[in-house]
């Protein structure tokens, strides 16, 4: 209770809870974390990075630790399976603590080596133990407790019977080399001392520089003045990068190795700087005007779960009393103003009440508006999540539903239904002839008439043709581009049918004979007709309507190259745009301004550089033509839900009322 008797503000319904990230994200997830997460949670954080944090190599050998075994905890880490593997759901739970177990010892076991010598005993001292050889056979038995956590990989990375191996994968990974090690890895520095490292003479009399290696023998072949023994000085210092010799007579290997280093860089990565995450412009001022549902009266948590229905509701303990009474406020109006948008009950907004709301306690005081699949609830903020409301809506929608009806995944990426695909095309797809359509499609024809002519010129190499059998040629081209109609009309006559190549084509064939001494042979002469035929379709679709994108698909696109993703994926995912299409949607149905609802709807706005060079603005919402089609399309989905009994329509002339559907079946696939 607060000062003048005044009640505190509290969460209210069930409990949202969540995996408390803040808990294990430091020391690394343990099986009794489990206790506070839900399946998908589970499912979601059940996985290397989580139970075994990526060590900093650099520093655990500044610490003490040899490269080499540093280099074996890397490779055993990256050898574990990044999550646990499942093959059927009964077992998932099982495998999800065994595989935390198992990791976490092995994690443990390979963090306490201390010695290199211990690399060469670490199987048979730790994975032995989980690991059975069958006799006369390469295989194994994993034991059940390790079961889906090791693999060939890491079998492999575990078996280390040289130290030497070791040293190899740290060269070819060029393990932490700085800069200098790493130039430096691709020379070879040797002593010219004339016995081990000598002169001689290859099978062709060439001069070749021979050099001993253990019981072998390895050649260099030097080039120009370099090949002559008389410009060498013995037991001096050369270099050599592959079988080239770069320098020779240096006094010392410091003398050698400086002159590579300033002599050749490392080639500088090409990188694009990383990009930005889009930040929409936040609302001045949260404005809303319409009915007053409220009566000038502060909501309380009983109020939101009355109204509304929802599973709970909870606040971030950086919220003070004020901003949580706020919130409560803004959200009542403007959840109410969705309600009535989409005519449907106000107890639909919680969407068979399984969804949640949360009020800035779900990550930072800075984060953004967004919705949490696994905990189905979307959280807001004061400012900052203000104007969000019906983008997070959508995807509670679309998530909660698309469970619901089975398909295990979000509504508008895994149904079937032909609503949703109509929806989907709208947002992405439009139809259009206009003289740009034009002018692209005679571009598309004129390609394919010179691949034709290309094609058929091969053939016909000019030196064996004289000016007549030239001509000849290119009017049995002109022909064949002619009577593409014919030809396509006819094809399957021509061609597999039996029947045999029209007459230009056989024509061709025969001049080759007569040119060449060959013939076109009857699957190139085949081919000739398959072009024929593609020349017609590229002449026949002239001044036809075609499919391209819709302005806010191309510009969603350019969005994804300007900006990092979201949290549902990229700006062009189905997901990111029927969100953004539905806080359009709303905004539309709207007879009032309802800000925290959905004043984002249209912020959505970048700039971006186009070919001439010149700064476009870009919208990443639909507008025009595009958004009056999307509505619609949003109707109809709206309608088949409300008609399945997932949202019903509300009576809003009789307070607390809606109209139920009377349909007793439920056909999901709603088609």
């Amino acid at each position: 209770m607060l000062e003048g008797g005044k009640m505190e503000i509290q969460d209210f319904g069930e409990k949202i809870g969540g995996a408390k990230k803040d808990l294990w994200k430091e020391r690394g997830l343990s099986i009794d974390d489990l206790t506070y997460m839900n399946e998908a949670e589970k499912t979601k954080f059940v996985k290397k990075d989580n139970v075994w944090k990526k060590p900093d190599y650099q520093e655990l050998v500044n610490n003490g630790l040899s490269t080499r075994v540093v280099y074996f905890i890397k490779t055993i880490r990256d050898a574990i399976p990044t999550k646990p593997e499942i093959h059927y759901i009964g077992d998932i739970s099982t495998k999800q603590e065994n595989y935390i177990a198992f990791v976490s010892k092995l994690r443990d076991f390979v963090m306490n080596i201390k010695e290199d010598n211990e690399i060469l005993s670490f199987y048979e001292d730790f994975l032995s133990n989980y690991v059975t050889r069958i006799p006369y056979s390469y295989s194994v038995k994993i034991s059940p407790e390790a079961s889906g956590c090791i693999n060939n990989k890491l079998l492999k990375a575990a078996q280390i019977r040289s130290l030497n191996e070791i040293d190899k994968g740290i060269k070819k990974a060029q393990f932490l080399y700085t800069d200098d090690e790493k130039i430096l890895s691709g020379f070879n520095i040797y002593v010219y001392d004339n016995e081990n490292i000598k002169f001689s003479k290859d099978y062709n009399g060439s001069s070749m520089i021979e050099i001993q290696m253990g019981f072998g023998k390895t050649f260099i072949y030097p080039k120009d003045e370099l090949a002559d023994p008389e410009n060498w000085q013995e037991n001096t210092i050369f270099i050599t990068r592959g079988r080239r010799v770069i320098k020779n007579n240096l006094d010392s290997i410091d003398e050698a190795e400086k002159y590579i280093l300033d002599n050749f860089k490392l080639k500088e990565k090409v990188t694009q700087g990383r990009k930005k995450a889009f930040k929409p412009k936040q609302l001045a001022h949260i404005v809303r005007d319409g009915e007053d549902y409220r009566n000038n009266k502060n909501i309380t948590g009983e109020d939101m779960m009355e109204k509304f229905n929802f599973k709970g509701g909870e606040f971030g303990n950086w919220l003070n009393e004020k901003d949580r009474q706020e919130s409560l406020n803004y959200g009542y109006d403007a959840l109410l103003d969705l309600s009535k948008a989409l005519n449907i009950s106000p107890t639909d907004i919680s969407l068979g009440s399984r969804l949640s709301i949360a009020f800035g306690s779900r990550g930072s005081g800075n984060a953004l508006a967004h919705y949490e699949p696994d905990r189905e609830v979307i959280n807001l903020t004061k400012m900052k999540g203000a104007g969000s409301l019906a983008h997070e809506w959508a995807h509670a929608l679309d998530d909660i539903f698309g469970k619901q009806l089975g398909y295990r995944g979000f509504l508008t990426e895994n149904s079937p239904s032909k609503v949703v695909k109509e929806l989907i095309d709208a947002m992405r797809y439009k139809t259009e002839c206009n003289d740009k359509t034009i002018e692209g499609q005679t571009k598309k024809y004129n390609v394919k008439v010179n691949q034709l002519k290309n094609h058929i010129n091969s053939f016909f190499p000019k030196e064996h043709l004289n000016e007549e059998q030239m001509k000849r040629k290119d009017t049995l081209i002109q022909n064949i581009i002619d009577n593409a109609e014919t030809i396509s009309t006819n094809l399957f006559n021509y061609v597999g049918g039996g029947g045999e190549i029209n007459n230009d084509v056989m024509e061709l064939s025969n001049l080759r004979k007569e040119t060449v001494g060959r013939i076109i042979s009857k699957e190139e002469r085949e081919r000739i007709c398959y072009m024929q035929n593609t020349l017609f379709n590229a002449k026949n679709n002239i001044g036809k309507p075609e499919q391209v994108d819709t302005e806010f698909y191309k510009n969603s696109k350019i969005f994804d190259n300007l900006y990092s993703k979201t949290s549902h994926g990229y700006w062009q995912s189905i997901i990111e745009m029927f969100a953004r299409s539905f806080a359009c949607y709303v905004k539309d149905k709207l007879d009032n301004r309802s800000d925290y609802l959905c004043g984002h709807a249209e912020l959505d706005l970048g700039l971006s550089t186009n070919v001439n060079g010149d700064i476009e603005l870009i919208k990443a919402f639909p507008e025009g033509e595009e958004r009056k089609l999307i509505n619609e399309k949003i109707d109809k989905l709206m309608e088949i839900l409300k008609t399945k009994s997932l949202l019903h329509d509300c009576d809003y002339n009789k307070e607390e009322s809606y109209i139920e559907n009377n349909n007793d079946e439920y056909d999901y696939n709603f088609s």
